[in-house]
């Protein structure tokens, strides 16, 4: 039996995971202390304790972790949303429950996740947060589905009800994040929009 099998040593997978993680989260601390413009490669592996080297072993730039840590952000705020949900309400006020999960979830570190949501503005969104963004639209057109099968709403084009969704959810975000709309409002404007574009009366 090797040293790894009787648990003596960490194996190699392990502690490439705990590396990664290690990054992330000084990725994470760097990025609260210094801002997106003064986040670099070097002051990240510093901090992780690691050498520059390593980081590429792991990530091919400072976008490239900035995009992981969102991934873990919108995955731990998904996951949240999606246990919670309302038993009962029509679709607007399922997809104004996940938004406003989102939402809060961005707000309790404003600064932080503007510098997620500025460094993967306008990079393509690649890996894992690819994956994530598209079960999302599969989420969000399933309830659509739902609520076209139930006579609640009228049949509509899918895709554009999400791109649309996406983008009303997207600007209500960034509105909030500016400083120029407190969640209640979002969540106002974002249950008038939806309801307007789902042809849904006021709840």
């Amino acid at each position: 039996m090797t040293a790894n099998m009787k648990g003596d040593q960490p194996s190699r997978q392990q502690r490439k995971s705990a590396t990664r993680q290690a990054l992330l989260r000084a990725a994470q601390d760097v990025l609260k202390a210094h801002g997106l413009t003064g986040t670099t490669t070097r002051a990240i592996a510093k901090q992780a304790g690691v050498a520059s080297g390593t980081l590429f072993v792991h990530f091919a730039d400072v976008n490239a972790l900035v995009e992981a840590l969102l991934d873990e952000h919108i995955a731990a705020a998904l996951a949240q949303a999606y246990r919670t949900l309302p038993r009962n309400g029509d679709v607007v006020k399922r997809l104004l429950h996940v938004a406003g999960t989102l939402y809060a979830s961005y707000l309790r570190e404003p600064e932080l996740a503007k510098a997620y949501l500025a460094a993967s503005l306008f990079t393509p969104v690649a890996g894992e947060l690819s994956v994530r963004l598209a079960a999302f639209q599969t989420w969000v057109i399933g309830e659509i589905n739902a609520a076209v099968a139930a006579r609640a709403i009228p049949d509509i084009d899918r895709q554009l009800a999400f791109a649309a969704f996406f983008s009303l959810y997207f600007g209500m975000l960034v509105a909030g994040l500016n400083g120029m709309l407190t969640r209640k409002q979002q969540l106002a404007n974002l249950d008038g929009a939806l309801r307007r574009l789902l042809q849904l009366e006021a709840a």
